[in-house]
């Protein structure tokens, strides 16, 4: 079933950097030593999470050189309101699902799919986000539905949910894997693909930016959540959670959501989230019927 076209932000790529970025939770410097035994943490005290540079809105480095976007927002006021310190290291999608594995990170910040493949590997909050799936042609490109991609060659980001969507979903399409969403908008606009599935977030920026268009959209059959390591402290998942879900309660989800995003919210979201639902009623954030 065709999902309503949403139009946000933009690409997701993955130069691995250690950005000496903290984001300080809520007192004094005074207060560290209290948060120092608060969670067992890969680094005592600090929160080390995995990001990513160019996957707006979610996450990107800003101009300052600073992670930013709706995940590191999230996220950073998650920790103030814990009293933690968040420390972020740069890499891809595959580099923070391994880093998890690895116990080199405590959190994933970013628009992680949180599918049940993925959930054998990492743990999830409940989902942040829900979105949609898109697939982006040039402008000129005659595609419309997802069997005019058969025989066509079709880009994703290695080991994104896109890779499953076309696996799935378009079987007859000739799969092209990229590192990286930078590749994937430059194989597309050079012609190397005929087409390349992203999150519709992403997809949006790209229209708005890029001589693409969106040729076919489906819901997404997974929300985004904040993936953690297995064997990492439920402590910090469950409070997580619970300040998600006070985020909501008072509002800063909200805004902090209208500030990335000009859609309504995913009926599935308030299905995960049912304290959502009292929050937009009645306002243009609110799903509509049918």
């Amino acid at each position: 079933m065709h999902a309503t076209t949403r139009r946000t932000l933009l690409a997701a790529s993955a130069a691995v950097l250690l950005l000496p970025l903290t984001a300080c939770g809520g007192g004094d410097g005074g207060s560290a030593g209290a948060a120092d035994d608060k969670y067992k943490l890969v680094q005592n005290g600090v929160i080390t999470a995995g990001t990513q540079a160019e996957q707006p809105p979610f996450a990107v480095t800003d101009a300052s050189g600073n992670p930013s976007g709706f995940a590191v927002d999230l996220m950073n006021e998650a920790a103030k309101r814990l009293d933690v310190k968040v420390q972020y290291k740069t890499t891809n999608l595959q580099g923070i699902l391994a880093g998890l594995s690895a116990g080199q990170y405590d959190i994933g910040v970013a628009g992680v799919g949180a599918t049940p493949e993925r959930a054998r590997q990492v743990s999830f909050t409940v989902p942040y986000y829900w979105g949609f799936t898109a697939v982006l042609t040039e402008k000129g490109a005659a595609q419309r539905e997802l069997a005019d991609f058969d025989g066509k060659r079709v880009g994703v980001v290695s080991g994104s949910v896109q890779e499953a969507f076309v696996t799935q979903r378009m079987p007859k399409s000739r799969l092209v894997k990229f590192k990286d969403q930078t590749a994937l908008i430059s194989q597309l606009l050079s012609g190397g693909i005929n087409g390349m599935v992203v999150g519709g977030a992403d997809a949006d920026e790209y229209v708005e930016k890029q001589p693409v268009r969106i040729a076919v959209e489906r819901d997404s059959l997974q929300g985004s959540a904040f993936p953690l390591r297995k064997n990492g402290d439920p402590a910090l998942l469950r409070d997580l959670d619970a300040q998600l879900d006070a985020m909501i309660k008072d509002g800063t989800y909200v805004r902090l959501y209208k500030k990335y995003f000009k859609d309504p919210i995913a009926v599935d979201l308030l299905k995960e989230r049912p304290e959502l639902a009292s929050r937009i009623k009645g306002t243009d954030l609110a799903p509509t019927e049918g």
